[in-house]
Formats: structure tokens, sequence, C-alpha cells
């Protein structure tokens, strides 16, 4: 009686092992597997980071709060603020490494190569292959984008009063947190597409969405869109001086008020003199504070992620509409 010798699928004559993909996401894969990857390992590599350094805050976070704010407050700068600091930084090059590296070379590479006319000559039409080379692409940035934001937003929260100074209007923590992230990025890829799509060198391409992330950047630093929420008012009689600030809550601006409710700079009548005379003759009655508070700032990056992702798609529709009808 013989017996038969099982031979391993991958060695089985005409036969392969199964694939998730097939077709042409395949065949993209393929092609892009080595940004594609390289994405997807650095990504696990900072979230794994990012989760240990949560991971050690709250084990210091429980005892070190016994000591006082101002204690703590010291503490917490000595200890976690050169990493927070860092990890903010891997966070803004986020945006670069989708446009730069993802985005401008997609589309670029292929009309160097003149792959792209090869493409387009077979059955596969050429609306079909750009869209699953940008589908593809937005995946990726989607999936390592939400991924980082999330660690990082989880290790920020417990001590968000802490870092930074409990300054979560600035660009270290508002544009690196919750949704701004994925949504920047997908931005950055858009135009680092379209870029690539406009122009035939990849360095070109490369190089003009580095210019475009550089622009962004210096455009938006120190900027927090303040205009996508109200900001909370406390006034104060005069007497009784400037209002504290709520726990949580970032400073919008301050202000003197009259009788008739007409608003005064924060230093009228401040180097006068007789400053209560000033006063006196100006009407001035109570000191005002405007704010934002802590809740108010998921509705301010969702608005903000909002307007930034739909700049994104209109790009990205821009671009297959531009690459379906242009010769590549």
């Amino acid at each position: 009686m013989s017996t038969a010798v099982e031979t391993p699928l991958a060695t089985q004559p005409g036969k392969q092992p199964p694939r998730i993909l097939r077709g042409l996401p395949w065949l993209v894969w393929r092609q892009h597997r080595t940004a594609f990857a390289a994405c997807l390992l650095l990504t696990a590599a900072g979230c794994v980071h990012m989760l240990w350094q949560r991971h050690a805050t709250l084990a210091w976070l429980g005892p070190a709060r016994g000591h006082g704010p101002l204690k703590l407050v010291e503490a917490s700068g000595q200890a976690y603020a050169e990493s927070f600091q860092n990890a903010a930084w891997l966070m803004s090059l986020v945006p670069v490494a989708a446009g730069v590296f993802l985005g401008a070379p997609l589309i670029s590479g292929d009309r160097e190569r003149g792959t792209a006319q090869l493409v387009t000559t077979q059955s596969v039409t050429r609306f079909r292959w750009l869209a699953v080379k940008l589908g593809m692409a937005a995946l990726i940035t989607i999936v390592c984008s939400t991924a980082l934001s999330a660690a990082f937003t989880s290790w920020w929260e417990p001590a968000h009063d802490l870092f930074n100074a409990g300054e979560w209007n600035s660009d270290e923590v508002f544009l690196n947190t919750g949704p701004v992230p994925v949504a920047v990025a997908l931005l950055h890829l858009a135009v680092g597409i379209a870029l690539g799509l406009a122009v035939r060198r990849t360095l070109l391409a490369m190089g003009l969405a580095l210019g475009f992330t550089v622009v962004w950047g210096i455009v938006l630093s120190g900027f927090v869109p303040h205009g996508f929420a109200k900001p909370r008012v406390l006034d104060n009689p005069v007497e009784e001086g400037q209002p504290g600030l709520p726990e949580g809550a970032v400073r919008h601006d301050n202000w003197t008020v009259d009788a008739h409710g007409g608003l005064h700079g924060f230093g009228t009548c401040f180097n006068e003199s007789t400053p209560a005379e000033c006063r006196t003759s100006k009407g001035i009655v109570a000191e005002r504070l405007e704010y934002f508070g802590y809740d108010q700032m998921p509705g301010m990056q969702w608005t903000y992620a909002a307007l930034v992702l739909a700049a994104a798609l209109a790009i990205l529709a821009l671009t297959l509409w531009w690459g379906r009808r242009r010769p590549l």
C-alpha cells in the first residue's frame, strides 16, 4: 500500500498561498511595499514608545500628586517634559512623511519610469488605476496617523494640566491630538500626489511637497482656530482685579469694561500716575477675562479637522479628474 506524500501548498505546481490582496490592489501594494511597510513599522514603533511613556507617566502621577501642584509641575517638567516635546516633534513629522515620502512619489515615480504609460495601455482603465493607488495610499495614511494620534492623545490626556504648562491651544498639543493629525496628514498626502501628477520628476515633486509642509508650518505657527468656538467671559469689579482662570482653561484675551459695556485694552490707565482717577474718568468699572474651557477643545479640533479634511478630499477628487484626462 503506497503512502501519498503531501506537498506544501507553496511548492505544489500551479498553486500559490492565499493572498489578502488580489488583482490591482496587490499590484499597487507590491509596487510600493517598501514605503507602505516602512510607514506601518515606524508607526508600530512610535505607538509602542508612547504607550510605554503613558504607562510610566501614570505610575509616576499617583504618588506625585500628593506633593502639591507647584512641586508636581516642577517635577513633571524635569521628568517628562523633554520626552513629551520629542514625541510632539515626531508627531509633527507625520504630515511630512505623508506628503513627501508617500504622496509625491506615488504617481511621479510611475511617470518618470514610464510605468504609467504601460499600465494605462492594459485592460485596467486609467481612472481605476489612479483610484486604487490613491485609495491605498490614503488608507495607509489614515491607519498610521490614527494610531499615532490615539497613542499620543492617550499619553497626554491624563496629565494635560502639566504638559506644556497646560496650554492645550499650543501647536504641540492642538495639532497633534484628536482628529487633527489624521486630517492634516491626508491634506499633505493629497497635495503631494497632486504635485507628483503635475511634474514628472520624483525628486522635484518631493521638493515641492516639502516646500508646502514648510509653508504650512510657518502659516500655522502659533495659530489655533479660535474662531471655531465662542470664548467664555468672566467679569470682576475693577476693585477685585483680574478674574482667575478656571482649571484646564486657556486664556484668550483680557479687557477692561466701562459702565456702558464698552471694551478698553487691558493696559488702559496702567502707566498713569493716578490709575484710579484715570479709570474713573473713563468710566471703567470691571475687568474682563475671555477664555476657552478644556471641554471646548474637542469641538474646536473636530471643526478644524473637518475643514482640513474637506480640502484634502477636494484635492484628491481634482487629482482623479485631472489624471483621467491628461496624458501621463
